[in-house]
């Protein structure tokens, strides 16, 4: 898997405040970033065992846009003297109260060339449901600064909380505001999180999934190229990309995860524990070559384009069929894979029913 195009992960798991569905590594701060996080990071990036060159960065949070431009330009410069680079990807996660013209100017000069906004509604009680910090006047303001500096630029959206009409409208003002990449997520009851632990919070499948055919109707002119994501070509995420052809990802920093060779190995969670140790891994688990065709297959079959079967041959040294005839037969049938030349694809209901061909895959 050496020769596979490799993708970096940052993570920087701390908030100013804590989403109420948040089910990901954070860590409130109420002061300055801890002084020892980045020389932390940079360590952990200096003592990476593996591949040299890297297509992309990607710094996810948490909250990175609350990085300085110093914290960046010290984390930068170590990924730099530790890795080669060709023509990367290079995206940043950014809160909307966090965008001002000064950030933005540090962000473009340090090489960041892909800014995704955490704008996830412009219905102002939908935001405050989410407990976000920000209202859609502050949104719409970080959307003006990043799109007169960056082309290529991304918004993530949330559906799943009522009215309905809220969403129409989020997805009416995403369409006047023309972004290259839109993702659109069902909002997760994450047991822990106040929204995860009421039940009235919870709402028949039927009506999300409405919601789900609301957005692709709306955003039929863009390229909806995996379950949750739209692009206008060539404005793909070419990172998560990575991720959805199972291809090789080192992560640092609290809670990241790592693909390198057919080792998965996870981070601490714990931003105390990590800190302590940073490059300790939690947990490390050899996959099989079965583990990594199964991988491969759920991933691949996220995406539009699906699976290219003589792709697959070249990487596992056989044909889909050899391990998964069965399977792919039965799921042909049931109406959610078909083949289209040599790519074996999703149908549009096996997108609504996704998690129908991760269970089969894995039986």
């Amino acid at each position: 898997m050496t020769a596979q195009p490799f993708g970096i992960y940052i993570h920087i798991p701390f908030c100013r405040r804590i989403c109420a569905y948040c089910g990901f590594v954070h860590r409130l701060l109420q002061g300055p970033l801890p002084e020892s996080f980045i020389p932390a990071l940079c360590r952990e990036i200096a003592a990476f065992q593996g591949p040299s060159l890297s297509k992309s960065i990607f710094l996810g949070g948490g909250t990175p846009s609350l990085l300085s431009g110093q914290d960046l330009k010290v984390l930068f410069e170590a990924l730099y003297r530790r890795f080669r680079f060709s023509d990367p990807e290079v995206s940043i996660e950014v809160n909307p109260d966090d965008v001002t013209p000064e950030k933005v100017q540090i962000w473009h000069d340090l090489g960041i060339n892909r800014v995704s906004i955490g704008v996830q509604s412009f219905d102002n009680p939908t935001l405050s449901f989410l407990g976000r910090r920000h209202d859609a006047e502050v949104a719409l303001r970080a959307i003006d600064l990043v799109r007169a500096r960056f082309e290529n630029w991304a918004m993530d959206l949330i559906y799943g909380t009522p009215p309905a009409q809220a969403w129409t409208k989020t997805l009416e003002t995403t369409l006047d505001l023309q972004p290259p990449h839109i993702s659109t997520y069902a909002l997760t009851l994450v047991p822990g999180t106040p929204i995860g632990d009421h039940a009235e919070n919870r709402f028949e499948d039927d009506w999300v999934l409405g919601l789900y055919q609301e957005a692709e109707a709306a955003l039929s002119g863009y390229d909806h190229y995996e379950i949750s994501n739209f692009a206008r070509p060539p404005f793909y995420c070419r990172h998560n990309l990575l991720y959805w052809h199972n291809e090789q990802h080192a992560g640092f920093g609290p809670g990241a995860f790592s693909l390198v060779g057919s080792i998965r190995a996870a981070n601490p969670a714990d931003p105390g524990i990590w800190l302590a140790d940073p490059g300790r891994k939690a947990e490390e688990i050899a996959l099989s070559k079965t583990d990594l065709e199964v991988e491969t297959l759920i991933q691949h079959l996220r995406l539009r384009k699906g699976l290219d079967l003589g792709y697959y041959r070249q990487r596992f040294g056989e044909g889909v069929e050899a391990g998964f005839g069965n399977i792919i037969s039965t799921l042909m049938d049931r109406g959610l894979v078909h083949m289209r030349g040599e790519e074996l694809r999703p149908t549009r209901q096996g997108f609504y029913l996704n998690d129908e061909i991760g269970l089969a895959l894995v039986r």
